[in-house]
C-alpha cells in the first residue's frame, strides 16, 4: 500500500477514528478483542464492517470472558465456524444449555473448524450431536473441497454413508480404486447430488465428456437435497454451456433444466445472492435453449418465469419479462407477450427494457420521480454523521482510496428517496460524481427513480469530442463510474480505464504526449485517448457497436476467439450472440454500455434506439 496520508494526522476526532479504523482493518494487525469490539459498537456502519467482525472473531481467545463474548454476539451474530464455537462455549458457561447446543450444532455444520477445534467441540458437545449432524458436516466439507477434514468423520458415520464418503473421496482424488468404491455405494445413495457431481467431474477429468454430460442430464433428483446450491448450479451451468457449444442442445437443456437446486416452500428471492444469481443464469440458459434451439416455447416460458420469480433488480426483472414475452410470442399468445413486454419496458434504463419498448413499437423515454424537498435540519443531521464527516476529511487530505470505501458505504444507504437525495447531494461538494452513480444505482435497484441525473453524470467536454460524447459517457459510467482517479487491479486508469500501453499508443496516433499520470489527473486527456481508441475499434469492426464494445472490454484478441467460437453477430441474431458470449464479464459489459448509450442520447435531447447500436 502506498504511503498513507493518515500518517501524522491527529487531533481531529473523526480522523482519529479513521486512523483506528485503518489500523484495525489490516490483516497483519493483531489487536485485542476489546479494541475491535469497542470500535464496532461505536461505528457499526463504517466501511468493511464484515471484515472488522471477522477480525474481532479471530481475536477471541480463552481470556475473553463469556459475558463479553455474548454481549458482542448479541449485536454482531457470529460469522465464522470458530466464532460459533466460541459463542457455544460461552452459552454453556452461562448456563444456557439448550442455546449452546443449537449453536454448537451450527458450528459443527460449518466448514471452518480445524482438527483441534473439532476435538474441542466434540469434548463439550459430543453427546448432543446426532448422526445426521456428522453426515451433514461431512457433506458440507466435501462441497467446500476439504477432503482431509471430511475423512476424519468416517468413524462417526453408519456403514452405508461410510461407503458413500469413501467413494466421494476416491473420485475427488482420482484414486485407482474409484470405480470399485463407486460400485460399493448402496443404490439408495447413488443419486445423492454431491456424489453425482463428483462422478461427473471425475468422468470429465478422464476425458469422458459424453458420460459426464449424460449423467447430469439423466439423473433424477428430489428438490432441496443440494447442500451448496451455488456450487451445484455453477458446475451444471458449465457442463450445459459446454454441451451446447459442442452442438448438443438437447443434452445441454436437460442439464440446465433438471438442476432441482433450491428447496420448495421458500421464496426464490430469499436465497443468498450467489445461489440466486446462478439459479437465474441456469434458468435463462434452459429457457433460451428451449426457445431458440429446440423450438419448445412452452418449456421456455416455464424457465423464464422461474428466472423472473428469482429476480430482485430491474436489470434481471426486465430480462425475465422480455424473454417471457418472446416465449409467449413464439407460442402464438400475442396478448401475453404484450403484457410481459409492457412490464419489461417500465425499466427504460435497462437493456431488455429498451428492447421491449422497441418490440412494442415505441420509443424509449426518460422517467423521473421528483426528488424530495429536504429540510435544512435533515441535511445538517446527515452532514454531522461520522461516516459523512470522515468522507469529507479524507477528501481534504487527498486520500481518494480510503474515501472511496466510505463513499461506497454511504451509497448502500440509498434505499429510499430521502436517503438517496442526501447521499447523492454529497457528490458535488465532495467532487466525486462517482458517489452519485453509486447512490443512483443502489436506489434504482430499490425501484427509486429520483436520482436519475446523479446516476448519469455529464462531463464538460470540448467541442472536438461532441461526436463521441455518447460513447464516452456510456463507457465511463461502466468502467469507472466517473471516478477520474480510478485504478484497476490490472493497471487500467481513469474515467475510461485505459492501460498505460494502450494510452501511449493512442496518444502517438493523435500526436499527443504520452503521460501516464495525466490518465488519472486530466479527465479530458483520458477521454480524448479513450474515445480515439474506441473509434479505432468501431472502424475496425465496420461500425458495429456490439463488437467494438466487446473488444473495448475483452480486447480484440478475445473477440476474435469469441467470433471463432460462436460466430459473427452481423451474420445472425445479435441478441442471441450477446447472450452467448462465453466471458460473463463481457456479456454483462456489452449490455450495460449499450443501455447507458441510449440513456445518454436521451439526456442530450436526441431520439435513441437500442436497435441502432445492435445494427438493426
Amino acid at each position: 500500500m502506498a504511503a498513507s496520508p493518515l500518517v501524522g494526522v491527529a487531533g481531529v476526532p473523526v480522523l482519529d477514528d479513521v486512523v483506528i479504523w485503518d489500523r484495525l482493518r489490516r490483516e497483519t494487525y493483531r489487536g485485542s478483542f476489546a479494541e475491535y469490539a469497542a470500535f464496532l459498537k461505536a461505528h457499526p456502519d463504517w466501511p468493511q464492517a464484515t471484515l472488522l467482525r471477522r477480525l474481532a472473531e479471530r481475536a477471541i481467545d480463552d481470556s475473553v470472558p463469556a459475558d463479553a463474548r455474548l454481549d458482542f454476539f448479541r449485536q454482531f451474530p457470529p460469522l465464522s465456524a470458530t466464532a460459533k464455537l466460541r459463542m457455544a462455549e460461552a452459552l454453556k458457561a452461562s448456563g444456557r444449555a439448550a442455546e449452546a447446543v443449537t449453536m454448537a450444532r451450527d458450528a459443527w455444520d460449518s466448514a471452518g473448524l480445524d482438527a483441534l477445534q473439532e476435538t474441542f467441540l466434540f469434548t463439550l458437545f459430543g453427546n448432543d450431536l446426532q448422526p445426521g449432524d456428522h453426515l451433514s458436516r461431512a457433506d458440507r466439507l466435501l462441497w467446500s473441497g476439504q477432503s482431509s477434514a471430511a475423512s476424519r468423520l468416517l468413524p462417526r458415520l453408519d456403514v452405508d454413508h461410510r461407503l458413500w464418503l469413501l467413494a466421494r473421496l476416491a473420485l475427488k482424488a482420482n484414486s485407482p480404486d474409484a470405480e470399485v468404491r463407486l460400485a460399493a455405494v448402496p443404490a439408495a445413495l447413488r443419486d445423492e447430488p454431491g456424489l453425482i457431481l463428483d462422478r461427473a467431474q471425475w468422468l470429465r477429468r478422464r476425458g469422458d465428456l459424453a458420460g459426464a454430460r449424460a449423467l447430469l442430464a439423466t439423473t433424477a433428483l428430489a428438490p432441496g437435497r443440494v447442500v451448496d446450491p451455488e456450487a451445484w448450479l455453477k458446475a451444471r451451468l458449465d457442463f450445459a454451456r459446454a454441451a451446447w457449444r459442442a452442438g448438443d442442445s438437447e443434452t445441454a437443456y436437460r442439464i440446465a433444466a433438471t438442476h432441482q437446486a433450491l428447496p420448495p416452500g421458500r421464496g426464490l428471492g430469499e436465497h443468498p445472492l450467489g445461489a440466486r444469481q446462478q439459479f437465474v443464469e441456469t434458468e435463462f440458459l434452459a429457457g433460451w435453449l428451449a426457445l431458440r434451439k429446440l423450438a419448445r416455447p412452452a418449456d421456455a416460458l416455464r424457465h423464464f418465469q422461474n428466472l423472473r420469480a428469482a429476480s430482485l433488480t430491474p436489470l434481471s426483472q426486465a430480462r425475465g419479462d422480455y424473454w417471457i414475452g418472446r416465449a409467449a410470442d413464439a407460442a402464438g399468445d400475442r396478448d401475453a407477450a404484450r403484457i410481459a413486454w409492457e412490464a419489461a419496458a417500465a425499466h427504460f434504463d435497462t437493456f431488455y427494457g429498451q428492447l421491449a419498448t422497441e418490440r412494442l413499437g415505441r420509443v424509449v423515454a426518460l422517467r423521473r420521480t421528483p426528488a424530495p424537498t429536504l429540510a435544512p435540519w435533515q441535511a445538517d443531521t446527515f452532514r454531522a454523521e461520522s461516516l459523512v464527516r470522515a468522507a469529507f476529511a479524507l477528501g481534504d487530505l487527498g486520500d481518494r482510496g480510503r474515501q472511496t470505501l466510505f463513499l461506497k458505504t454511504l451509497a448502500e444507504r440509498s434505499d429510499d428517496p430521502t436517503a438517496t437525495a442526501l447521499v447523492a447531494g454529497l457528490a458535488a461538494p465532495l467532487g466525486r460524481p462517482d458517489l452519485g452513480v453509486l447512490a443512483g444505482k443502489n436506489a434504482r435497484g430499490q425501484g427509486e427513480l429520483s436520482a436519475l441525473d446523479a446516476a448519469f453524470p455529464q462531463l464538460a467536454l470540448p467541442d472536438s469530442l461532441a461526436d463521441s460524447a455518447t460513447m464516452i459517457h456510456a463507457i465511463s459510467r461502466q468502467e469507472s463510474q466517473f471516478d477520474r482517479a480510478a485504478l484497476s487491479p490490472a493497471g487500467a486508469r481513469g474515467l475510461m480505464q485505459l492501460l498505460p500501453g494502450t494510452a501511449a499508443e493512442q496518444a502517438g496516433k493523435l500526436a499527443l504526449p504520452a503521460a501516464t499520470d495525466r490518465l488519472t489527473s486530466d479527465p479530458v486527456y483520458n477521454v480524448t485517448l479513450g474515445a480515439g481508441y474506441f473509434n479505432r475499434l468501431l472502424g475496425a469492426y465496420g461500425r458495429n457497436h456490439v463488437l467494438a464494445v466487446a473488444a473495448y472490454n475483452a480486447g480484440p484478441g478475445n473477440v476474435r476467439k469469441i467470433v471463432a467460437a460462436i460466430g459473427d453477430p452481423r451474420d445472425g441474431d445479435t441478441i442471441d450472440w450477446i447472450e452467448a458470449i462465453p466471458i460473463a464479464e463481457t456479456r454483462n459489459y456489452v449490455q450495460r454500455v449499450l443501455e447507458n448509450a441510449v440513456v445518454y442520447e436521451l439526456l442530450r435531447g436526441r431520439p435513441a434506439r437500442l436497435g441502432h447500436y445492435l445494427g438493426k
